[in-house]
């Protein structure tokens, strides 16, 4: 099972200081290759300190320069708010940057807060994603031939520079339902599903839902790249529990008043005070996620291993954790990933 470093760039303070966001973030994903993570990855929010990363390209870009063999992603393109031509550039640019560490992650986008301030119908986004997608596909398959859809046309362009890998980095979708696993199997994109912070069911569903659309299409689910993104943080007091408590209020807030356009936000600061119904219990955020005790870390390391999961994407950097409560996270986490791994390698396991 592979592993990867999901690194939110939020920041839950009452100001927005950017001057240590972009540099602690570069910081971590240098320690994630130290630590021996298989990538990192980055996400794209547009106008309030839920996540000040409005271009993760950009990000990638600038980490490439500090690190050298972990891989680096998208998680993800706002694809539905973007020109795919400019994207494919990037993608290709980024990737050359990068020396053929890119991986790049699309999706749907949640909040309608960002649509309405780039003048673009939310209502349209599911569409925009799937014409964008295969647009992108398109311009790098297919050079200087015409592509027309609802949303998109163009009479033939060569996307220059050309990315490292051919015809283009991995692409991923970002997934909540069988139509969009449908989507990315038909495309032939690799699945990553979010699970959320209430209770366990959800990571079981969701593998049991790619299983089906894969084998409703013929495909054997175990040749497909699965991902799945939970939270992580060790947890080795009841201070770091308290941590954890207030930024799962935190987030459960902020996420729901921005899905509902129910935002409260001034100059770019998200009010995420008073309550919501479902907030998450710390119980039942642990059992979903990687935030624990040593040994709740490793149980559901094998957990998600046993649900068919080909990457475990760790969400780090989000709420008010710290950054030595997220490094040591970073570190511990990574740590049992390559012992599981090496427990449960064939070949070891025959050798002994």
């Amino acid at each position: 099972m592979r592993l990867h470093a999901f690194l939110l760039g939020q920041s839950a303070e009452q100001t927005i200081d950017t001057r240590h966001i972009y540099p602690t973030l570069i910081e971590d994903a240098r320690l994630a290759e130290k630590f021996g993570y298989d990538g990192a990855w980055f996400a794209e929010h547009h106008f309030s300190n839920y996540a000040i990363v409005p271009n993760s390209l950009t990000l990638v870009a600038a980490i490439a320069q500090a690190t050298s063999t972990i891989r680096l992603g998208t998680s993800i393109i706002l694809l539905p708010l973007r020109n795919p031509i400019f994207v494919a550039e990037e993608i290709a640019m980024v990737d050359q940057l990068a020396n053929g560490r890119l991986e790049v992650g699309f999706g749907r986008g949640y909040q309608p807060y960002e649509f309405k301030r780039l003048g673009i119908d939310f209502k349209s986004s599911g569409e925009r994603l799937n014409e964008g997608c295969d647009f992108l596909i398109h311009l790098f398959k297919n050079p200087d031939a015409p592509f027309s859809s609802s949303f998109y046309s163009v009479d033939g362009v060569t996307i220059t520079p050309s990315p490292r890998q051919e015809p283009h980095p991995p692409f991923w979708l970002a997934c909540g339902s069988p139509a969009s696993i449908g989507m990315a199997l038909d495309k032939g994109m690799s699945v990553v599903m979010n699970i959320g912070n209430n209770g366990s069911e959800l990571a079981d569903r969701s593998a049991q839902m790619f299983r089906d659309v894969c084998r409703e299409r013929g495909i054997d689910p175990k040749s497909v790249r699965f991902a799945m993104q939970t939270h992580g943080y060790l947890i080795e007091g009841s201070q770091d529990e308290d941590v954890i408590v207030r930024s799962g209020g935190y987030l459960h807030r902020v996420q729901q008043r921005l899905r509902e356009e129910r935002e409260r936000l001034v100059r770019g600061i998200n009010d995420a005070s008073g309550g919501e119904k479902g907030e998450p219990t710390f119980e039942g955020w642990s059992k979903a996620s990687l935030i624990g005790s040593p040994d709740h870390i490793r149980r559901q390391i094998a957990r998600f291993s046993s649900l068919g999961v080909t990457d475990l994407f760790v969400t780090y950097r989000y709420g008010f954790v710290t950054t030595e409560g997220t490094r040591k996270s970073l570190e511990f986490i990574a740590n049992e990933v390559k012992a599981f791994n090496a427990s449960n390698n064939p070949a070891r396991r025959a050798a002994s």
